[in-house]
């Protein structure tokens, strides 16, 4: 029996990173029956078991226990009360924001640092086209993005046009995987390119990037950058609704639980109870309305 890393998932067909080889999997029988329960058996970063045959392909005989995950609610009603996993024994998930071209919102970085937190996944941000904004917008951003770092949030600022904060980006991920994840259009896939660029500077080895020369993923995928980096780029997602993350919110939120720990009623909803110590401090200016608004919308998307 031998081990490897998921890559890559294709309609049925797995795969595997195992050593230095590249096998092409299926799945065992009794897999494949759960397989048909279960819309996410088997996701890109899971490990699995599996035996080799004689044509060089591999069937997939166990998939091991997940350390990590980073997921979010189904797209689409009739998905909605499924969690769909994004990817699995992820150690850093790396929060794509374009400054411009889309853009960049702090309620959704709020719903991807909630998810990965909740997964036992370290959330990194990222705001990338940098060089698109203008000085007074840049030191704007900035210090908007000091409340994070306040959270011990690791913040980049990154321009692939520009090589700003690449070295910066890849020094961080070495020896770890990393999961990128954004809206489409922030640069995800432009950020791969360039950090395979600094690798390559670096070392002057031939690149080691697996499968695709320069890309725009429509299926997520798992990139080997140097020996010990591994990198798996995303599909851009127009959504992501919370599922299971009650834990990941109430940590990033810390401030707020810790202030509710003072309200006169247990079950304060902080909307309309008397003696609620999170309106009071609100009312105060300790906290501000849109993180309150933000805290209990992605509370109530949980239940």
């Amino acid at each position: 029996m031998l081990s490897g890393t998921v890559m890559n998932v294709q309609k049925g067909l797995y795969i595997i990173k195992s050593g230095h080889e590249i096998i092409k999997c299926k799945l065992r029988g009794k897999l494949l029956k759960l397989h048909t329960q279960q819309t996410q058996l088997i996701v890109v970063g899971d490990n699995v078991n599996f035996e080799k045959l004689m044509d060089g392909t591999g069937i997939i005989q166990e998939i091991c226990e997940r350390k990590s995950k980073i997921a979010r609610r189904g797209a689409g009603s009739k998905k909605s009360h499924y969690e769909q996993i994004i990817a699995a024994n992820v150690d850093l998930a790396l929060l794509v924001n374009a400054c411009k071209n889309p853009g960049y919102n702090f309620n959704l970085i709020d719903r991807y640092i909630s998810s990965a937190k909740s997964g036992n996944i370290e959330p990194v941000i990222i705001f990338n086209k940098f060089d698109l904004l203008n000085n007074d917008e840049k030191e704007k951003l900035i210090k908007d993005s000091e409340y994070y770092k306040e959270k011990n949030i690791t913040v980049f600022f990154t321009s692939t046009s520009e090589n700003t904060g690449i070295t910066e980006l890849y020094d961080y991920i070495k020896n770890k995987v990393s999961v990128f994840t954004g809206q489409s259009g922030v640069g995800k896939s432009s950020l791969t390119n360039a950090l395979e660029d600094s690798y390559v500077s670096k070392t002057s080895h031939t690149s080691e990037k697996l499968y695709k020369g320069r890309h725009t993923t429509t299926s997520s995928y798992m990139y080997q950058l140097g020996e010990n980096a591994m990198i798996i780029d995303t599909p851009g997602m127009r959504e992501f609704g919370m599922f299971d993350s009650e834990d990941g919110i109430r940590s990033f939120f810390s401030d707020i639980e810790e202030i509710s720990k003072n309200c006169r009623f247990s079950d304060c909803s902080h909307t309309h109870e008397p003696g609620c110590a999170v309106k009071e401090a609100l009312e105060n200016g300790l906290i501000e309305e849109s993180r309150l608004n933000n805290y209990l919308k992605l509370l109530q998307e949980t239940k």
